[in-house]
């Protein structure tokens, strides 16, 4: 139970250092073109993917009109609406397609990765900077392992991820707050086949 705990703490840890550092004006221009937009679309492969749904359920569940890139109910995406694409490399071919595509439609591209000058970040309108180590290791990965720091047991692009999830969560609670929904009013969407 150790390594569990001690993976947690540095997971939680890392998250918390990388939220305070993403840029808040990006955050609240991200907010702003959600809560404008016809409708929202969300793109991420593997495990950001799924960071990506659990996002989309909630927006669902806040009232938004939303969708995820390749489900076979997906619509093609219009100038009104917007792209949220999360890739830590930033430079994930289905992501950076996906971008590439909506923007030249004339819809606004929110990417949220952990790489300044990626490709996805080169294509965003809204870029969401999440500063933690994606699958790439760090510059001095072998330094930081050293000290305890990022190590195997966070292997791939787990910090991004874990970071990514808390901080959308954050986004949903945001919007709760300036929307003036309740836990109730989610649930009401949650429980629709139960």
């Amino acid at each position: 139970m150790e390594i569990v705990m001690k993976t947690v703490k540095e997971i939680v840890k890392n998250a918390i250092n990388a939220i305070e550092k993403i840029n808040e004006k990006e955050i609240k221009k991200m907010i702003e073109e959600i809560r404008n937009s016809d409708r929202i679309f969300v793109v991420g492969t593997g495990r950001s993917e799924l960071v990506g749904k659990a996002f989309a359920m909630r927006l669902m569940h806040l009232g938004f009109n939303v969708h995820v890139v390749g489900e076979v109910t997906t619509p093609a995406i219009r100038d009104k609406d917007c792209l949220i694409a999360i890739s830590g490399s930033g430079e994930t071919k289905t992501v950076t397609i996906a971008a590439e595509t909506s923007k030249k439609i004339g819809a606004c591209v929110i990417g949220i990765t952990s790489t300044q000058n990626s490709t996805l970040w080169r294509i965003a309108d809204i870029k969401v900077v999440i500063p933690t180590k994606s699958k790439k290791a760090w510059k001095d990965y072998t330094s930081e392992s050293l000290k305890g720091e990022y190590g195997d047991l966070m292997p791939l692009g787990t910090l991004f991820e874990d970071t990514a999830q808390l901080f959308l969560d954050g986004v949903i609670a945001e919007l709760m707050t300036i929307l003036g929904k309740k836990e109730e009013d989610l649930r009401k969407r949650h429980e629709t086949f139960y």
